[in-house]
C-alpha cells in the first residue's frame, strides 16, 4: 500500500474521474480545432445533517483552486435553496412533487458554485462551466471545466442578449459553449454509476461524437433565436444532407438564409405558395440550385419559404438571422452576420479558422529562411490562403537554391525570369501539373515542375503522387526547403510540419512540477510534456525520465490506475528557434 492521503475525501476514485473529465475536455477543444486547454476542478458541498468533518471539500485538494474560495458556501447553499424559483412550483404528478426538493437542492449548490468561482475567473482570466449536481455519499458533487479566456478571444462567441417573452430561449453563444456542456452531460452520467472513475475506459463517449452531438445542439441556436415557438429540428443533419447532393452533376453552392418568414428586415424575390419542407432534402437541394449570387432561400428551422434577401439595414446583432453559406460539395459553414460560428466538411464540424495558424506560419518560414523579410513571409501567406481556395489541388515548393534547381530540374518543367508569384498569376499557372517553384523572397523561377527525391519513411502510400513527391524533394540533404501541397481533395498539407512556438518558462514550470509529483497530482504534468515532446532538449529528457522512474519506482495502492510513459528522448529536428522567452 501506498501512503496516499486524501485529506478531502469524497469518494474512492474522485481523482480518477477528475483526470478522465479534463482528459476528454481537452481532446474535445483538439477535436474541435481550438488549443487544448482546460483544466477540471471538483467541488464537493456537504449534505444537510452529515456529520463528515469537511463542509466543503476540493479535487484536486493539492492545485491552485484554494478551498478558502468556498468559504461560505453551504450558506449560500441554503440561501438559494429557501429562495429557488421552483419553490411555489406544482407538478400534476406526485413523483415529481416528491423529485422537487432534491432537484432544487441539486440547482442550489451548481447556482451557489459558480458565484463562489465568478472572483477566482476573473483573477485568473478563464471561464468556468459549472455541470449538473448529484449526490455521492455525503456531498453534492459540482464538476467545473475552466478554460482560458484567451480561446473566446480567438473564437469569439454571440454577444449575451436577453430571451424574448415566450420564446424558449437562445441556445448555445458558442460551439465551445455546447461542447463543453456535451462534456459536462457525459460527466454527470458517470457521476450516476455506482463508484464513478473506477472503470473509466469505454465508460463515456469519445471526443468525436462528443463534438458531433454539441454540432447538432448548437444547431438548435438559430431556431431557438429566431422562432417564437421552436420545433426541435435536426438541422445539423439536414444541412449535412442538402449539401451532399448533386443536382444534375452540379454541386451546391449559394446561401440558406434562417429567420423568421415574418421579419421586416426580409425582401422577398419570389415567395412558395406552398413552403418546402426541410424532411424533402432533394426538393430543397433543387432550390438551393436558384440560389445564385445576391438571392438567397428565405428559410426557418422547419421549412422553406422562397428566394429573397436581408435588407441592407438589417442589424445582426438583434441575432434574429443566420446564414448557411454552402461552400463546395459537403461544405457548409453557419454565420451571423460576418462571424462565423461553425464549419462543416463532411460533416465534421469544426471551429472556423484559418487552415494553419498565421503566427506559427511565420515562425518557421523566418526560421527555415532567415535571410526571408517578415513581408516576404506574409505575401506567402496570402498565397497559401489564396491556394486553398482553388478548385484543384496544386503545389508551392520555397527553395532557397530556387535559382539553381530551377536550371537543373529545365527538362522536367518550365523556367521563367524571376517574377514575384501574385495570387492572379498563381491561380493561372497552377492550373496545369507540376510544382511551383519560389524562393524565399517569393519570385517564381519554374512552373510545372517535376520534382525529384528518394522515398523516405514519411512519405506515405494512403496520400496521392502530389503529397509523396512534396515529402520527397523537401527531406532530401542539402538546402532548405518548404512545400505548401493541397490535395484534390481540399487536404493542406505544409511540409516539413508546421509547430507553434512554446515558452520555455512553461517547459521548466511542467519539468519542475513532474520532479516534485506525487502519484496523486502527476497527471497534469506528465500529460502537458507528453503532448510537447518535440520541444524538450537532451537535459530535460534526462531530468524528466528521472522523475518519470521515480513515479513508476513507487509503491502504488490496490486500485489506483496509473499511466506508464514512454521515455523521453531529444527529436533532431529541434532547436531553439522554436522557443519563446
Amino acid at each position: 500500500m501506498s501512503d496516499r492521503v486524501i485529506n478531502l475525501f469524497m469518494w474512492g476514485y474522485q481523482d480518477s474521474y477528475r483526470v478522465r473529465i479534463q482528459s476528454l475536455a481537452r481532446d474535445v477543444l483538439r477535436e474541435l480545432g481550438s488549443p487544448a486547454e482546460a483544466e477540471v476542478l471538483l467541488v464537493g458541498a456537504r449534505k444537510p445533517n452529515s456529520e463528515n468533518r469537511n463542509p466543503v471539500c476540493i479535487e484536486p485538494e493539492d492545485g491552485k483552486w484554494l478551498l478558502s474560495l468556498f468559504d461560505g458556501l453551504l450558506n449560500s447553499v441554503e440561501s438559494t435553496y429557501r429562495n429557488h424559483d421552483m419553490q411555489n412550483l406544482f407538478f400534476g404528478d406526485e413523483a415529481s412533487m416528491r423529485d422537487k426538493p432534491e432537484w432544487m437542492r441539486r440547482d442550489s449548490v451548481r447556482i451557489s458554485v459558480r458565484q463562489d468561482l465568478q472572483v477566482f475567473d476573473a483573477e485568473h482570466d478563464v471561464v468556468s462551466f459549472c455541470g449538473e449536481v448529484r449526490l455521492i455519499d455525503d456531498y453534492y458533487i459540482t464538476p467545473v471545466i475552466q478554460i482560458p479566456n484567451a480561446t473566446f478571444v480567438q473564437f469569439p462567441p454571440l454577444p449575451s442578449k436577453p430571451v424574448d417573452k415566450g420564446q424558449q430561449g437562445n441556445g448555445f453563444r458558442s460551439l465551445i459553449h455546447a461542447a463543453m456542456h456535451a462534456v459536462l452531460h457525459e460527466a454527470t452520467e458517470e457521476l450516476q454509476n455506482p463508484q464513478p472513475g473506477r472503470f473509466i475506459q469505454n465508460s463515456m463517449r469519445d471526443a468525436e461524437e462528443i463534438v458531433r452531438i454539441a454540432a447538432k445542439n448548437f444547431l438548435h441556436t438559430p431556431g431557438l433565436s429566431i422562432e417564437k415557438q421552436y420545433i426541435h429540428a435536426d438541422l445539423f443533419n439536414v444541412l449535412n444532407l442538402i449539401s451532399s447532393l448533386m443536382y444534375e452533376g452540379a454541386k451546391g453552392v449559394g446561401q440558406l438564409i434562417l429567420v423568421d418568414p415574418e421579419n421586416e428586415a426580409i425582401e422577398f424575390l419570389a415567395k412558395f405558395v406552398e413552403p418546402v419542407p426541410f424532411r424533402e432534402p432533394r426538393w430543397a437541394r433543387k432550390v438551393l440550385q436558384m440560389a445564385t449570387t445576391g438571392v438567397g432561400i428565405i428559410a426557418d428551422s422547419q421549412r422553406i419559404y422562397g428566394l429573397g434577401k436581408l435588407r441592407d439595414s438589417h442589424d445582426f446583432s438583434a441575432q434574429d438571422a443566420f446564414t448557411v453559406a454552402f461552400l463546395d460539395h459537403y461544405h457548409w459553414e453557419l454565420r451571423c452576420g460576418n462571424q462565423v460560428l461553425l464549419r462543416s466538411h463532411y460533416a465534421v464540424p469544426k471551429l472556423p479558422q484559418e487552415p494553419f495558424d498565421k503566427a506559427a506560419f511565420l515562425s518557421n518560414y523566418a526560421r527555415l529562411f532567415p535571410q526571408a523579410s517578415r513581408e516576404n513571409g506574409l505575401h506567402l501567406w496570402s498565397l497559401l490562403l489564396a491556394q486553398t481556395r482553388q478548385d484543384y489541388g496544386s503545389m508551392i515548393v520555397v527553395a532557397a537554391d530556387a535559382a539553381s534547381e530551377a536550371r537543373r530540374l529545365s527538362k522536367q518543367g518550365t523556367c521563367i525570369d524571376p517574377t514575384l508569384l501574385s495570387e492572379s498569376l498563381m491561380q493561372s499557372v497552377s492550373g496545369i501539373d507540376g510544382t511551383i517553384l519560389l524562393d524565399p523572397a517569393g519570385l517564381c523561377h519554374a512552373i510545372g515542375i517535376i520534382l525529384d527525391g528518394e522515398a523516405t519513411d514519411q512519405c506515405k502510400p494512403s496520400r496521392g503522387s502530389r503529397y509523396n513527391s512534396g515529402v520527397r524533394y523537401v527531406k532530401a540533404s542539402g538546402p532548405r526547403r518548404l512545400a505548401i501541397v493541397v490535395s484534390d481533395d481540399r487536404t493542406v498539407d505544409i511540409i516539413p510540419r508546421l509547430r507553434p512556438l512554446v515558452s520555455r518558462a512553461k517547459i521548466e514550470h511542467h519539468i519542475a512540477r513532474l520532479e516534485a509529483a506525487t502519484l496523486n497530482n502527476y497527471h497534469d504534468s506528465r500529460n502537458w510534456l507528453d503532448e510537447h515532446r518535440f520541444y524538450i532538449n537532451n537535459e530535460q529528457c534526462f531530468r524528466i525520465n528521472k522523475a518519470i522512474e521515480r513515479l513508476d519506482a513507487l509503491p502504488k495502492e490496490v486500485g489506483l490506475i496509473y499511466i506508464g510513459t514512454e521515455k523521453f528522448e531529444s527529436h533532431p529536428e529541434m532547436d531553439e528557434s522554436y522557443l519563446t522567452d
